[in-house]
């Protein structure tokens, strides 16, 4: 099956139907999808297969409302139903631009127009069936060959490595923290979203600017990644796509990259790093560019590995500083607890022997008080006698008086 009828089977277009170009470019939304636009006889057609999430869009021309582009990296396809789709990441927006006006408002195809059509001659008919050939062939197959550039064995859960790593606010290295540490500059970073078709899969993205060495005329790039992952009961798979756009040759190829992540025994996992570069378009460079992008990955990996273990030592560290902190204070709390412990029981000591002072006082006190009032109480029953013996001998006295008086009356 020649590559146009595989670009027919794979849209579902009309046989016979002439597709005059494609471009590389992204569908721009919440997560930007980066595949490739055909623009057909009387079709716009876009396809993405970026780990595992698919994209198949078909546009019809008859359908489409008005094309507009307010700015100079979208191009915006409106339809008649009210729907619309932004195209962004064009190498040259303006040629795509002309020819989709072209088509949609009917115009002749004009030989100075910058595009080209697969029936201008033999050759370029040729060259063009070559590049969609190998644009069908990746979009249906994807990356292979993968090859492993490193490895690493880490001292903690699978679960952890997520949480270190991974996760929107990771606890000790994250990509964000990465491209910071490579004075990357317009980073944006989303937060991880369930992908619409795999619930079971989540993805997210990243735009950034880096800088470019050995790249004639270029100093700095715009890149963009996708990231996605997929978590098992003992394994997480996490891939990254990366396009480099305005490096030479951008639109031709991308970075594929794969974690796998595998839970092993006594509490640790197993990192297996894959890469390879998928070629998108036939290019006579793609000995060239596979040779810089693999060493720029193993370059970038072990950048990655090294801040790892500051990060990690830094923390070992500081859970060791925080731990023999906590042991210093226990000691000296300890301390200050048993000098507190020893003034409280000195205190209650001397206040015991105050309280047996004080009592002891208080019993002499009480008896001296006994002893008076006992005393006293003595006197008055003494006195109450000698009262008592005193009336007795009035009463006598008085009973003589009465006989004597009476024997003197006789």
């Amino acid at each position: 099956m020649s590559a146009k009828d595989l670009l027919i089977q794979l849209f579902g277009l009309p046989k016979g139907e002439i597709i005059f170009q494609d471009y590389s470019c992204a569908l721009k939304g919440l997560i930007s999808k980066y595949g490739r636009i055909f623009i057909a006889e009387n079709h716009i057609c876009f396809y993405a297969n970026l780990a595992g999430s698919k994209t198949n869009l078909v546009i019809k021309l008859d359908d489409i409302n008005k094309l507009d582009s307010k700015n100079k990296n979208d191009i915006d396809i409106i339809l008649k139903d009210g729907r619309s789709f932004c195209f962004n990441g064009f190498h040259d927006k303006e040629q795509v631009y002309n020819l989709m006006n072209a088509l949609i408002s009917g115009q002749p195809l004009s030989n100075q127009q910058t595009f080209q059509t697969t029936t201008d001659s033999a050759r370029e008919d040729e060259s063009q069936i070559e590049n969609a050939e190998v644009e069908i062939q990746f979009l249906q197959q994807g990356a292979s060959m993968d090859q492993e550039i490193c490895k690493f064995t880490f001292s903690f859960s699978l679960d952890k490595f997520f949480e270190f790593f991974f996760a929107d606010d990771a606890l000790v290295y994250s990509i964000a923290d990465h491209r910071q540490s490579e004075k990357d500059t317009d980073i944006q970073l989303t937060k991880w979203t369930p992908v619409e078709d795999n619930p079971q899969m989540f993805q997210r993205e990243m735009k950034n600017v880096i800088k470019l060495t050995g790249v004639p005329f270029k100093d700095k790039s715009r890149m963009h990644k996708l990231f996605t992952y997929k978590k098992e009961s003992d394994k997480l798979i996490y891939t990254c796509t990366t396009h480099t756009l305005d490096v030479p040759y951008g639109n031709c190829f991308q970075a594929e990259e794969k974690w796998e992540v595998s839970q092993l025994e006594d509490n640790k996992c197993l990192l297996k790093i894959f890469a390879s570069v998928v070629f998108t378009k036939s290019t006579m460079m793609k000995g060239t560019i596979m040779s810089k992008t693999m060493s720029g990955l193993k370059e970038d990996y072990e950048k990655w590995i090294n801040n790892v273990k500051i990060r990690l030592e830094a923390m070992a560290k500081s859970q060791k500083s925080q731990a023999s902190n906590i042991n210093h204070e226990y000691e000296d709390s300890k301390k200050l607890d048993d000098n507190i412990l020893n003034k409280i029981m000195q205190t209650s000591q001397s206040h015991q022997q105050k309280q047996n002072i004080s009592q002891t006082q208080f019993y002499q006190g009480r008896k001296s008080e006994l002893l008076y009032l006992l005393s006293i109480f003595l006197l008055i029953i003494i006195m109450l006698i000698q009262i008592g013996i005193l009336n007795k001998q009035s009463q006598k006295l008085e009973n003589l008086e009465q006989l004597v008086l009476q024997l003197q009356q006789r």
